[in-house]
């Protein structure tokens, strides 16, 4: 290997290559904070979550990686999040609470680094594939269904996620429920947890029985979702 760098563990395994296409490294590409989420209101005496969205230049749908973080000190933020083609969307309970975000890229090419300290990872074109000025995506960990991570004193983000879990049916005029999976923070935002909630009271407004029943949507499967540690923006 010409270029680049290969780390191997005590043993003798290959921990990091960087000419291993197989493995990506993702670097911080946009960060920022929302302005206040919107209200959602109420339906049938369900609260609706309300929405809070930011736009990046140069997104990439379906390849940037998202992680979010509400602002200030309310206990029992719950999020979730829609992919948009130019950012996200982050549905809330908290009326007025905005979020910092991060947003990650594949490294393929990042500008040198202004920094004399640390090491630079250039690949066989003469990329830079690492730059110790860019913020890394470092996995603090992993959570797949209900479970939460708590690092005291640290500042906790979770990736973005978007997965209902259950859509139910009333007789008209009420309407069902929608369940989904939502990351939730405590007021330091050191404890980060995953679980399921109710996100609206607009479900299915079924006109007879068979609707009834045939509107009603379940979905077992658990999502996974990563968590890290990062600076605000």
């Amino acid at each position: 290997m010409a270029y680049g760098i290969k780390i191997f563990s005590a043993n003798g395994a290959l921990q990091i290559d960087s000419s291993d296409s197989s493995h990506v490294l993702y670097q911080q590409y946009a960060s920022g904070t929302t302005g206040g989420a919107t209200s959602g209101g109420y339906s049938g005496g369900t609260l609706n979550f309300g929405s809070a969205t930011a736009t990046v230049s140069g997104f990439t749908r379906g390849e940037d990686l998202v992680f979010i973080q509400p602002t200030g000190s309310t206990n029992n933020v719950k999020a979730y999040v829609y992919i948009n083609a130019n950012g996200f969307t982050i549905r809330t309970n908290v009326t007025g609470v905005s979020f910092r975000y991060h947003v990650f890229k594949k490294v393929t090419s990042l500008a040198d680094p202004t920094s004399d300290y640390s090491f630079v990872v250039q690949d066989a074109s003469g990329n830079t594939v690492f730059n110790p000025d860019v913020l890394s995506a470092r996995i603090k960990g992993r959570l797949t269904g209900t479970g939460s991570i708590s690092l005291s004193g640290k500042s906790l983000y979770g990736l973005a996620n978007l997965k209902f879990s259950s859509i139910t049916a009333a007789m008209s005029p009420q309407r069902g429920k929608i369940s989904g999976w939502c990351l939730n923070w405590n007021s330091a935002r050191d404890q980060l947890s995953f679980g399921k909630a109710v996100v609206s009271g607009q479900g299915y407004a079924a006109s007879s029985e068979f609707e009834l029943a045939a509107a009603t949507y379940f979905d077992s499967t658990l999502p996974t979702v990563l968590i890290i540690e990062a600076p605000d923006p």
